[in-house]
């Protein structure tokens, strides 16, 4: 009996035991509890106490972990804003470029159709009061659109006509002043001749003798500059004008743009004129190149001869001719550096102006040495 009773307690002893064992395991498992591990989590151990004296609970302080979960990074945009901001502004100056440029082409144009509108009604009015026998109003419309629109088409003729209307029709007006006794001794001037010489000059107008016309105006203006005045500038512009486009297309070049500055001055000059005037230039700028710079020369002289082909001074030599000269010599002075492709280019553009067998013949031999440059034992003279 005691025997069963002692097996009774040993039997809930072990099972108090298993008990407690299986509640610590539990416990040991709590996801609610710190993980004990084996790795240092203090930061300083605390050093032992002396004995007597109170000991602190230690504070355990967890580590901090550093986050290492990428985060997004920040998008700058400040640059991008410059970036339009300064495209606006780029874009900003063009329209208003544009805009100026456009603004500006469409006020000339504006100011040349009311120079043109102008010109044409006084070019009407001027045919009316021709028609009327008004010759004198006429002639001021005429003038007057000399200098706003000179080159309205036909009227340097009609100018041209109206004056010699008025010279055939209307004489000399004497003048009724009588004259006055003066202090100084003056050259009595005869006014009979000076009278007889506007009607030979009116008739030389009449007659197209410029030449005629430019000697008889200057004899009236050595005897009387004053006499008039008005008459004699339009027959000496005339005298000028047509005297320089002579003298040009004769080959004295000089002579020529000096017979038209002359006239500038006196009127404007009308768009007739403008070609012969750059042309001249042109050649005489070209001419100073002639002769020890072919490529120049050669450069300028076609600028010359696409427009004025025939132009000469006074060599006699035209346009034409002296660009295939310059161009021949510019092909032998590629000869003699032996560039002899570049040699074949200049020959071949003065036989196609101006072919000759010279030409040819340097051109065959350009040609030959450009494609076999060994051959060339020599430079080529």
């Amino acid at each position: 009996m005691k025997l069963a009773n002692y097996g009774i307690i040993i039997a809930m002893s072990k099972k108090n035991t298993e008990e407690t064992q299986n509640s610590n395991t539990e416990e040991s498992f709590d996801p609610t509890k710190p993980v004990r591990t084996g790795r240092k989590v203090f930061k300083d151990n605390p050093k032992p106490k002396k004995e007597g004296k109170k000991v602190e609970p230690e504070v355990e302080e967890s580590i901090e972990l550093e986050d290492t979960t990428p985060r997004p990074k920040k998008v700058r945009r400040a640059k991008w804003i410059w970036l339009g901001i300064l495209i606006m502004i780029v874009i900003a100056a063009l329209g208003a470029g544009t805009g100026y440029v456009y603004a500006m082409q469409v006020r000339i144009a504006e100011e040349n159709n009311q120079k043109l509108t102008a010109a044409t009604t006084q070019y009407v009015l001027a045919e009316k009061d021709q028609q009327n026998g008004n010759l004198d109003m006429a002639r001021q419309r005429l003038e007057y659109i000399l200098t706003v629109y000179p080159e309205y088409p036909g009227l340097t003729e009609k100018l041209k006509d109206v004056i010699v209307a008025i010279s055939l029709n209307k004489e000399p007006v004497a003048s009724d002043v009588t004259a006055e006794p003066v202090v100084t001794a003056v050259p009595t001037k005869d006014t009979t001749v000076v009278s007889e010489l506007l009607v030979q000059a009116q008739n030389q107008l009449v007659a197209s003798d410029w030449q005629g016309l430019l000697d008889t105006v200057k004899k009236m203006r050595n005897i009387d500059p004053t006499y008039e005045a008005v008459k004699v500038d339009s027959l000496y512009y005339f005298a000028l004008r047509y005297n320089a486009i002579n003298k040009i297309n004769s080959g004295h070049l000089e002579v020529g743009l000096y017979y038209f500055s002359l006239a500038a001055a006196i009127a404007p000059l009308d768009a007739g004129t403008t070609s012969s005037i750059v042309a001249a230039r042109d050649y005489q700028f070209a001419a100073s190149y002639f002769g020890y710079n072919p490529q120049r020369a050669a450069e300028e002289f076609q600028r010359v001869a696409s427009s004025m082909p025939n132009m000469i001074d006074t060599s006699g030599i035209t346009a034409k001719q002296r660009y295939v000269s310059s161009l021949e010599g510019y092909g032998d002075y590629l000869m003699e550096i032996f560039d002899y492709c570049g040699a074949i280019t200049q020959y071949e553009t003065a036989n196609n102006i101006t072919s000759s067998e010279t030409l040819i013949a340097k051109f065959d031999q350009a040609q030959q040495l450009c494609l076999n440059p060994a051959a060339a034992t020599e430079a080529p003279q």
